[in-house]
């Protein structure tokens, strides 16, 4: 038997249980959870912000770490006994969709190829990773999505930053947050744009600055780089305005489905370049060890972020505190 947390309708989570199948499909792996996390993609999902949902109610979630349990018939990539990372960022591996499963009421309910608010997880053999040895489970967890997005936009999408190069950072979240960590590790001179109290609170034992937003129009074309994980359509502008003709924004947001970004044509035209990022580009394969080799093996994340831990119970707490801005990540413990 497990629990899992299904999604039932716009802001609505219950907690529902399950009968472990006797046989996987193929393509899938069997893990027991230890830690799943709550991204900003689950909160616009969450509330509803996503467009239609055609797969109520359903299972979600998508980055966790834990232990295999059993392997399908067809998977090579892990064996049982393995700590996984669990990523929604594909990778190598087999991968046939998603699946129903009847809860205990007999009620089918809808599971993705991975949904990770869950005991027990039930996943596409591609998105499950080995976890280095070396490496923390709490500190796992963000690799599933915060720090492959977050590292993945500095290592990956703007690579070419050296030291001293002036960089705005719109927003940090969890995503936003991991982003600081490897433009200070890239000697960068950081700006920051925020306006949660808490995380205001938290960032001066950074090397930063701060800006007002009542101050953007001071720094119009100041930045050679500008990384954006607010969520907000305006701020994506706003990045636009702040970078020099010839600088880049690169946004990880989710905004509302409907809403669409404004810009300058002038703007291209002098050089400015503006790129989305889907996970920085990442190959979990490939790109969690070169991370984690990155900040030299060692488990900065739980050092560095506000990570909040709460049971499956209180899930719709997790998802409150983490939408006023009180922790980088809420993590899920089983």
């Amino acid at each position: 038997m497990f629990q899992a947390a299904i999604l039932r309708k716009k802001e609505k989570i219950e907690i529902h249980n399950f009968k472990i199948p006797k046989e996987l499909r193929n393509d899938q792996v069997l893990i027991k959870i230890k830690y799943a996390g709550i991204c900003g993609s689950q909160i616009m999902e969450y509330l509803g912000k996503r467009g239609k949902d055609y797969y109520l109610p359903h299972g979600f979630g998508h980055e966790a770490v834990g232990k295999v349990q059993s392997v399908g018939k067809l998977v090579k990539k892990v064996k049982i006994g393995d700590k996984v990372i669990l990523s929604w960022i594909k990778g190598n591996g087999l991968d046939f969709g998603g699946f129903k499963l009847n809860n205990i009421r007999n009620e089918k309910i809808n599971f993705g190829p991975l949904s990770a608010f869950s005991s027990h997880v039930i996943a596409c053999e591609n998105r499950v990773f080995l976890k280095p040895a070396k490496m923390n489970f709490l500190e796992a967890v963000l690799y599933g999505c915060a720090v492959p997005t977050g590292a993945g936009i500095v290592l990956n999408q703007l690579k070419e930053i050296k030291k001293n190069k002036k960089v705005c950072l719109i927003g940090v979240g969890g995503i936003g947050m991991v982003s600081l960590l490897a433009l200070l590790k890239k000697k960068s001179k950081i700006y920051i744009i925020e306006n949660n109290k808490f995380k205001i609170r938290f960032l001066k034992k950074f090397k930063v600055n701060f800006i007002n937003k009542s101050d953007l129009k001071k720094y119009s074309n100041s930045f050679n780089y500008c990384i954006e994980t607010s969520g907000s359509e305006k701020m994506i502008e706003a990045g636009l305005n702040l970078i020099k003709p010839n600088g880049t924004i690169v946004f990880a947001s989710h905004p509302e489905k409907a809403k669409k970004i404004r810009i300058n044509p002038h703007d291209l035209i002098q050089g400015k370049k503006i790129y989305g990022s889907r996970g920085g580009c990442c190959k979990p394969d490939r790109d969690i060890k070169k991370i984690f080799k990155f900040f030299n093996y060692k488990n900065i994340f739980i050092q560095n972020l506000i990570i909040k831990q709460y049971e499956l119970s209180k899930i719709s707490l997790a998802f409150k505190d983490i939408m006023q801005g009180k922790a980088h990540r809420a993590v899920i413990k089983f």
